[in-house]
């Protein structure tokens, strides 16, 4: 089914690319016109930066040795990069809109940028700047409006009681800086720190998280946040999805699939810090990646830039087999 997918959007992806390019659409739209509304739909969508300067003072509480939470030097480091990429959107949205209107030159960078547009892709211009993702156009944009939003709440309300790995721009440094708190809390070194992984069997997702935190006021506990313990260490992520296979939360393992189930989502998962942990051999190693490429760029480091990180899972069944099917967890899907 995979392969069929992927198959089926390389032809269609083609088809777009080799298509003839007409000023109008009968006697709808011109190309302009759509072009025009689709960047101006954006540009009101998107916010126009994220202001550490209005973040919670709670974010801000030192330790005994007067160290800033790690996670809040990783927040900084994300609004960074999701500023960066809001200004190179909100710029390139506006000049689009003024070579439109003939007030500017339209550049050959515009000129890939209008017929992105035209296909439902993300430009190359914004991809090349921003986190690896294999949707469209319209669910890129909703993803983004949703990433910053998550990051938004983290600096006006404080910490979340359950963090959205997919709405990272760079998860890696969110796990270093959990590690770092731990090392700092027992005074520990940092590189003899692993996580195990306790799946809690409570679903949450993003979207409705958003929609609680319009509902809520500030200092006020999220509805969903109730069904969640409070973990001494570590945190709790959710947003993960499992690529061939599913959770079963009757036997608390993974399990095969459902006919037809593309992309289980994954209950919350704790990931708690442990020094020279040594994980039981009945956990099958399940890579988590951002995009469902499992492909990356090696990075300095050596590693993919695509890999996350390796989350232990409980299972039945032995670790071939879930290799065989090639199963893997996923921080976002292609839709």
């Amino acid at each position: 089914m995979t392969l069929k997918r992927k198959e089926t959007n390389t032809l269609i992806t083609t088809i777009l690319d080799v298509q003839p390019r007409s000023t109008t659409q009968g006697s709808g739209k011109s190309n302009d016109e759509i072009v025009e509304e689709l960047a101006s739909s954006i540009l009101a969508k998107i916010p126009e930066k994220l202001d550490m300067d209005a973040a919670a003072e709670t974010l801000f509480v030192k330790d005994d040795n007067g160290r800033v939470d790690s996670l809040t030097t990783v927040l900084g480091q994300e609004v960074d990069r999701f500023n960066s990429l809001l200004s190179l959107l909100r710029t390139s949205l506006q000049t689009l809109n003024k070579a439109i209107a003939g007030f500017v030159v339209m550049s050959e960078e515009m000129e890939r940028v209008y017929h992105s547009f035209l296909n439902n892709q993300v430009p190359a211009l914004w991809a090349n700047a921003a986190y690896p993702s294999l949707k469209p156009l319209g669910g890129w944009v909703k993803d983004l409006v949703l990433r910053t939003g998550f990051v938004d709440f983290w600096i006006k309300r404080g910490q979340p009681k359950s963090f959205w790995i997919s709405g990272f721009f760079f998860p890696q440094g969110f796990l270093t800086g959990t590690l770092q708190n731990h090392a700092r809390k027992y005074n520990l070194p940092i590189d003899e720190l692993s996580f195990s992984y306790n799946v809690i069997p409570v679903y949450r997702d993003q979207m409705q998280v958003a929609e609680a935190s319009k509902m809520s006021h500030f200092g006020q506990e999220l509805p969903m946040d109730a069904q969640l313990p409070s973990p001494e260490d570590g945190v709790l992520v959710h947003g993960m999805f499992m690529d061939a296979s599913r959770w079963d939360n009757e036997y608390m393992v993974i399990e095969d699939a459902f006919p037809r189930q593309m992309n289980a989502m994954l209950p919350v998962v704790h990931f708690e810090p442990h020094q020279n942990y040594e994980p039981s051999s009945l956990l099958y190693q399940a890579p988590l990646y951002k995009t469902g490429a499992r492909a990356g760029t090696l990075s300095t480091t050596g590693h993919s830039t695509n890999f996350v990180v390796t989350v232990l899972l409980p299972s039945k069944k032995p670790s071939d087999y879930w290799i065989s099917k090639g199963s893997a967890l996923l921080c976002q899907l292609n839709e």
